[in-house]
């Protein structure tokens, strides 16, 4: 009887060892099946765990802090955005008086958006307040502020009409516009160091009319009005002049 070739013996044991380890790849992949299944199992039943921290720190690949959520003094969640040099760039907070706050990087200039109970706006800041943007019960206005904070101007709706209000820096009222349906039209009034300019556009007001009053008292009221004699009262036509001294004495008239 002859001997096997070797180059067949070779090759019987290489088929045997690879079967071995088909085998043992078979078996690895069916445990692998199994440790998935039971990952996905013990996922799907943990899914209700509920994690609790005083506060969370999102770091970048440098360890720098970028975003942090907290609950602030307030008693309120806040989650803050940070730069690289933990500034920070955006704010939201939560609570009874929620805010959403963008930060322009490398200045105080800052856009708020809040509300509360009473109001809620939108308010452009530098150091102070700019200018902001408002409802308050259901009444809609503009305010405009200077360096120090200080309102400047003033525009409101309401429900009977508009009006416009300008100050000077110290703050004092110097021209008003109002557009006022219950008056029956319109009315413009301007201020300043030498005395004050009215303008009445309202009929049930007594209008058309303008009026010019001087610091000392005196006054020239140009077109409509109404005069109060002994016992009644004359309605002036619109083209008709008054010459008006302290206490509102008549000095002239015509017609």
């Amino acid at each position: 009887m002859q001997s096997p070739d070797p180059s067949l013996r070779a090759l019987a044991e290489r088929v045997a060892k690879l079967e071995a380890q088909n085998r043992r790849l078979k078996q690895a992949e069916i445990s692998a099946l199994i440790l998935a299944s039971a990952a996905v199992l013990m996922g799907q039943t943990q899914t209700s765990r509920v994690l609790e921290a005083n506060a969370f720190h999102l770091k970048d690949a440098d360890g720098r802090v970028r975003a942090r959520l907290s609950m602030d003094a307030a008693d309120r969640p806040t989650l803050s955005l940070l730069d690289t040099k933990g500034l920070p760039v955006a704010s939201l907070g939560g609570g009874g008086q929620p805010f959403l706050v963008l930060f322009r990087p490398g200045t105080n200039e800052q856009i708020k958006l809040g509300a509360n109970t009473a109001f809620f706006g939108l308010g452009l800041y530098e150091k102070e307040i700019r200018a902001g943007l408002s409802i308050q019960n259901s009444k809609p206005g503009l305010d405009l502020f200077d360096e120090s904070g200080t309102a400047q101007a003033t525009l409101a709706a309401r429900p009977t009409g508009s009006f416009l209000r300008l100050k000077d820096p110290a703050g004092k009222e110097i021209s008003t516009l109002w557009v006022d349906s219950s008056a029956g039209g319109s009315s413009f009034n301007m201020s300043g160091s030498a005395g004050s300019l009215s303008v009445n556009l309202g009929e049930e007001a007594g209008g058309p009319s303008l009026e010019i009053t001087d610091n000392e008292g005196f006054s020239t009221v140009l077109g409509r009005r109404e005069m109060v004699g002994t016992g009644r009262k004359e309605r002036k036509p619109a083209a008709s002049l008054l010459l008006l001294g302290k206490n509102r004495k008549v000095l002239w008239s015509a017609p």
